[in-house]
Order: structure tokens, then sequence, then C-alpha cells
């Protein structure tokens, strides 16, 4: 979530995320709840969730501006990759007519029955995302009303259908809620969910995020380069923590939260300790998976209110002053 780079797409995204029934007009289906940043094979696509009733999957992927070569290559390659009876939706300001003809030959003739729709963004988005790109990144996730003033938000511009996406036979659709605590990327899934339904502004736990086995640990971007939350249900030495650590660029930053650590302790949580450029908390985990999360979940939500809103008005001011 970097202060100095543009978020437009990423903030009309989590929009679109938060208000699926946008999608699901434009579809004329019923959709789960989108994922944000989602892997497939190797992609990080833009939205991705399934069709209720076929449980096939549905990827948004998401250009503000009008088609061009980068993204026609990309969105190729996509088709190419994705399952039979995906429904691919590509939201752009304009498409060219290469590019569409284009894309009707390698869905109408390719191998894999597939839907895709062109779908048009109107300009008019572009006032209102510019000011929650500008704004506290904080207070964008609770601002993200400034859209649902826009009339005709998106609007179907063309629908290409392979011959056979008709005759598709409904499939199950996999949940994204059921989670194995024997297995370490399971607890993560699960602490990330149960994080961002604690602080749903805080905006890099809405991107999905790609866990392994071996990997204990859930990092999150504290707003600049080398600031980072390290989060963990439970390490090698059976402790669970969150750790907000500054490289040494960014150790002015940390001593203006760490000269007053009694502050912290009565905030936040009176486990919280200050040292080595780092502000954490670390406990033994919990009976259940459960209880950890939540403690931890609680924690960080603090931190968040405590230092995290203090943070970012620090380098918004010095993003404004550059």
């Amino acid at each position: 979530m970097s202060l100095k780079g543009s978020e437009r797409e990423f903030i009309f995204s989590l929009y679109l995320k938060e208000h699926k029934s946008i999608l699901e007009d434009v579809m004329g289906r019923g959709m789960t709840d989108p994922l944000l940043e989602s892997y497939w094979q190797g992609y990080k696509l833009d939205l991705f969730g399934y069709d209720r009733a076929m449980g096939t999957p549905i990827v948004s992927e998401i250009w503000l501006g009008k088609s061009d070569s980068y993204h026609q290559e990309r969105l190729l390659k996509l088709i190419d990759v994705l399952d039979e009876g995906t429904m691919l939706l590509y939201l752009a300001f304009g498409f060219q007519v290469r590019h569409v003809r284009e894309l009707e030959q390698r869905v109408g003739s390719g191998s894999k029955p597939m839907k895709l729709l062109l779908v048009r963004i109107t300009d008019e988005i572009m006032e209102p995302l510019e000011k929650l790109n500008s704004m506290h990144k904080l207070e964008v996730y609770g601002s993200l009303g400034l859209l649902g003033e826009i009339l005709n938000l998106l609007r179907v511009v063309q629908t290409i259908e392979h011959p056979l996406y008709r005759h598709l036979i409904p499939k199950h659709i996999p949940t994204d809620h059921a989670f194995d605590f024997k297995k370490r990327v399971d607890v993560n899934r699960y602490l990330l969910y149960r994080l961002r339904e604690a602080v749903p502004n805080f905006l890099p736990l809405q991107r999905e995020k790609h866990f392994i086995e071996d990997n204990a640990t859930i990092i999150l971007g504290g707003g600049r380069t080398g600031i980072q939350f390290y989060i963990s249900a439970r390490n090698r030495r059976n402790l669970a923590f969150v750790e907000l650590r500054f490289d040494e660029s960014n150790r002015e930053l940390f001593q203006l939260f760490a000269t007053k650590p009694w502050i912290l302790k009565e905030k936040i949580d009176d486990r919280v300790k200050v040292q080595d450029n780092t502000i954490g908390c670390s406990f033994k985990v919990c009976d259940t998976v459960e209880a950890t999360v939540d403690e931890l979940a609680r924690i960080f939500s603090r931190m968040i209110k405590h230092i995290g809103y203090p943070l970012f008005d620090i380098l918004q001011y010095e993003r404004q002053m550059a």
C-alpha cells in the first residue's frame, strides 16, 4: 500500500468486491463473494469468484484505460489457462476493434467453452477515484461510497461466447471458508480472514495472499518500504505474535513511537515490547486456533488504531510536502 504509488485500479476493484451486485447486474448471474487479487496458475487476478448456479469461475480484469497491447496479451494468456466454463469480464474505458476481433477468434474457436464480456467503465469514475487515491490510506475503505454516486457505472458493449458454453453442466462450488487447522496454509488463510473482518480499512488485508506450508508468518506492508507488519498464529516456539518492524532507514519513525512504551502498553496490550526497531506483542498460543486468532485480531486492531493512523498521517504529510 505505497503512499507514493497510484491505487486507483485497486480501489475500484475493492469497491466492486464490496458491491458485487454491480457485477451481478452486468452478468445477469449471482456470484460468490469475490476475492481481490487472488492467484491462479501464477497469474494475479483482479477479482475472482464463482457462478452460484453453475459453480464455474468468474474472473474480472480491470484496466482504467482503453485496451492496449500489454493488456491484450495478458488477456489472451489468461484465456489459455483459465478453466472451461469461465466467465471473463474485461472492464476498460474502451476497446480497440482489432483487439475485439482477436478476442472473438480466441474465445469463439478455442478448445474450452468460455464466455467473455467486454464491459465499458464510465469516464466519470476518474474524479472520485482521484479523491480516494489521495486520501489517508486508512480512510479509503470508509469512503468508497463516493463511487456509489456515479450512474451507469458499467455497461456491457459486447458478449463473446463459445458455442458450447450454454451446454455446460453445473459443478460443485469450492468453499473459501473451509479450514483444516492441521495445515499451516489454512491457519494463515483463517488468520487473514479474521484480520480482514476486524480491520477492513487496513487495505493490505483486502488482498489475497499466496501461502506456502512452511511459512508461518503473514507479512503486510506498513505504508512505506522498510516498514512491515509480521503476524503469526503459531511459530516454532509455539508463540503467536504481532510485530511492526522498521528497517534502519526508518529508525526515526520508530523512535517517534518507541519513546514512551508505557503508553503503547496502556493503549494496545501490557505485553507490548519495544526493542530492535520493533514494536510487538507475543504470547503462548491458546487452546484453539480460533481463540489465538481472536487475540491476534484484537491486538492488531489496536495497533492500527494507535500506531497505524498516526504513522499514515506522517507519511501522508511527507508525500504532500515532497
